[in-house]
């Protein structure tokens, strides 16, 4: 039974990713910064632990918490969005964007890095975005987070040959449109279908040695 680690499981792509996994015989380790509020987080049967995942005593209190376990898939799924664009940049927000979506990813990957290592699988997905692609922007809208996005696909490059070494396998993932949250009502794509989506192209991507950029289809995004 593979085991598999998801930050900001308690809504959202986060909750469906729990449940996909759990539902194709994984075992499903799940985070939220408040346990005890994620009802239906704790009605998925999943491990739950608390994380808040800019905070480094949380993540280390996680890595106490779990020892030595392999993990066969650790899943960067934590992250908030923005859409303002130049004009309406807040830079306290923004340092905040960054930690979360652009910081705490590598930190979970280097925190549970040995945990990986010692898998079967030795996978480490983190979900990025289409807004993140430099080569498609052409509006201020959603600066910060596009930023902090275009800003963690660089980290994972950068990563990817020297975790290759250990055999760790990186993905960045766009998960597509989806209709949560954070991606609003006019969204076309579920949280459902982007979760069988991306279980369908983690489980199945392979290893590789650099960083693939990969829709939620399977569909390689221009960086």
């Amino acid at each position: 039974m593979p085991t598999t680690l998801i930050t900001g499981a308690n809504r959202g792509i986060g909750l469906e990713l729990v449940r996909k996994f759990l539902a194709e015989g994984h075992d499903v380790i799940a985070t939220a910064r408040e346990p005890g509020k994620a009802d239906e987080l704790n009605a998925t049967g999943a491990t739950i632990y608390p994380l808040e995942v800019t905070d480094a005593g949380s993540v280390a209190a996680l890595k106490a918490s779990l020892g030595d376990r392999p993990i066969d898939y650790l899943i960067n799924n934590a992250g908030i969005g923005s859409f303002a664009g130049f004009k309406d940049v807040d830079f306290d927000e923004f340092a905040h964007i960054l930690a979360v979506n652009t910081i705490a990813p590598v930190r979970m990957i280097d925190t549970f890095l040995d945990n990986v290592a010692a898998s079967d699988v030795k996978m480490a997905a983190s979900l990025s975005s289409m807004m993140g692609s430099i080569e498609n922007t052409t509006a201020s809208y959603g600066l910060m987070y596009r930023t902090s996005k275009a800003g963690l696909n660089m980290a994972l490059r950068a990563a990817a040959p020297e975790l290759a070494e250990k055999g760790i396998t990186l993905l960045a993932l766009h998960p597509g449109w989806v209709h949560t949250d954070m991606g609003g009502k006019q969204a076309p794509v579920s949280p459902v279908q982007s979760a069988a989506g991306l279980y369908k192209v983690i489980t199945t991507a392979g290893p590789s040695s650099e960083l693939r950029f990969l829709d939620f289809e399977g569909q390689t995004h221009p960086w």
